[in-house]
């Protein structure tokens, strides 16, 4: 057993992309995500759980992931990374179940609003299961729905690790956890290991300097040699500036053979370029609908998986492509073809090995310097006559429910996204459903978009002029 392991008995230290999430946590920027799983309940009253099914039926499964049973550790003085701790789990904490009243889509989204708004208690295991009954009217789905809500803090994983461990969640296995005794003096531990440890630290932050400072050099030479497109200076919008604290959020569902048949008009564009062209363009008409039309081309922000592009001990292996949405161009098909073409290029960038290199600098800035630049991205005043690279977060989340139950209930649906924050007070969040269809889930800082269900409409109008346009196109097409 090494010293370090000794000294920290066990307890496992956050990677850098994961710790950058608890050094960004602020009331501002709350670093959560959230899966809301919807299970056929019609005919099924044993998944209406009472308070006790549910923290017997959660108590089975606590052994799945640390995230259940360890909580964010702070080591004295901040020098090392945050760090994974056993801790007590106290159910009642963590375990909630809500009879909902009403019905319809608004009835369970009041309820996610809520939750999506609070932030997470980092001193004790970053997780909430919401069990909500008693669901009716749900356009689209069974008559009657039980909902899950889980909750999980970013540190823990992206996307993909929380729709793994929902896989795991949701079946038959039960996994409890096995009971682990704190270590004493812990907090000492790991202060005695960062001492030790922060000689290395410094040595290899400064012997990698020169060779970051290469890898930015190679990326500008890569783009001004063309290899991608250039980003470009945009104005801000009403939803870059500070966030109130309170979300709201609204779904609506799309045919996945409509997508595909639109995205038949333009070689190469996926399911997702199509979804950037309609938000884009319904984001267009919704500011200038409430008197702030945007000036420029709406930019979104969207997160790609990394995981088979390069290999990363961290449980978030992200990068984020910077898509022009083109809403400068009137003609729906030409501005799809524009967007597939920026997307093309953006993936491009996110892959290229000099990119990957510079990103993975963060690898070895020292965990002080990582927090000073956090509490400087707090204090960033968000003034909106700042022009911006992104404006909105637009994320396609490979969740699926295909084979997952609640105690054999079949889940339906699934909706996920995360709250709004400091400088992109709107995101969008497209999920699959069972059967043909797409579920897009807009999560919104009430204070600049306090109707959701109205921006959905836009979308929606553009998404049928979109069609219209698609559909007159390819038919052209087959006819030459």
């Amino acid at each position: 057993m090494s010293l370090s392991d000794r000294l920290t008995a066990g307890c496992v230290t956050l990677a850098p992309r994961d710790a950058d999430f608890v050094y960004q946590e602020h009331d501002g920027h709350p670093g959560h995500l959230f899966a809301v799983y919807l299970f056929d309940a019609t005919g099924r009253p044993d998944v209406e759980f009472t308070h006790e099914q549910a923290r017997k039926w959660t108590a089975e499964r606590l052994g799945h992931h640390r995230v259940f049973t360890h909580a964010v550790g702070r080591v004295p003085l901040g020098l090392e990374h945050p760090y994974w701790q056993p801790v007590p789990v106290e159910l009642d904490e963590h375990v909630h179940v809500t009879a909902v009243e009403g019905s319809g889509w608004a009835a369970l989204h009041d309820h996610v609003d809520r939750l999506v708004s609070a932030r997470m208690d980092l001193t004790r295991p970053p997780w909430e299961l919401h069990f909500l009954t008693g669901l009716e009217g749900l356009k689209g789905l069974p008559d009657r729905v039980t909902a899950v809500v889980f909750k999980a803090h970013h540190s823990a994983g992206d996307g993909l690790a929380v729709l793994e461990l929902a896989r795991r969640l949701f079946t038959a296995d039960a996994r409890p956890a096995t009971p682990v005794t704190p270590a004493p003096l812990l907090p000492a531990r790991m202060l005695v290991d960062s001492l030790c440890s922060l000689p290395g630290q410094l040595l290899r932050f400064a012997r990698a300097v020169p060779g970051n400072r290469a890898a930015a050099g190679a990326v500008d030479e890569a783009r001004d040699a063309g290899l991608w497109e250039a980003e470009a200076e945009q104005p801000s919008t009403r939803f870059n500036g500070k966030v109130s604290g309170r979300a709201v959020s609204a779904s609506t569902t799309f045919s996945t053979s409509r997508i595909r048949r639109i995205r038949a008009a333009v070689p190469d564009a996926t399911v997702n370029d199509v979804l950037l062209a309609v938000v884009g363009a319904g984001l267009a008409d919704y500011l200038a609908d409430t008197g702030t039309p945007h000036r420029g081309s709406l930019v979104a922000m969207v997160p790609r998986s990394m995981r088979q592009v390069e290999e990363e001990a961290s449980a978030n292996r992200l990068a984020i492509m910077s898509v022009d949405m083109h809403t400068g161009v009137p003609d729906p098909v030409a501005r799809l073809t524009r967007i597939a073409g920026s997307s093309r290029s953006e993936k491009v960038r996110t892959a290229h090995p000099v990119v990957c290199r510079q990103a993975a600098a963060v690898q070895t800035a020292p965990p002080p310097l990582m927090r000073l630049i956090a509490y400087g991205h707090k204090n960033n005043d968000r003034d909106l006559n700042r022009p911006r690279y992104q404006h909105t977060m637009v994320s396609n989340m490979p969740f699926t429910v295909d084979g997952l139950t609640l105690d054999g209930a079949p889940a339906v649906a699934v909706i996920g996204g995360q709250p709004p924050v400091d400088g992109d007070g709107l995101r969008h969040f497209v999920v699959a459903a069972t059967g043909d269809r797409l579920t897009l889930t807009v999560v919104a800082d009430a204070a600049s978009m306090p109707d959701p269900g109205r921006y959905l409409d836009l979308i929606r109008m553009r998404l049928d002029e979109l069609e219209t346009a698609a559909t007159t196109t390819f038919a052209g097409a087959q006819e030459a």
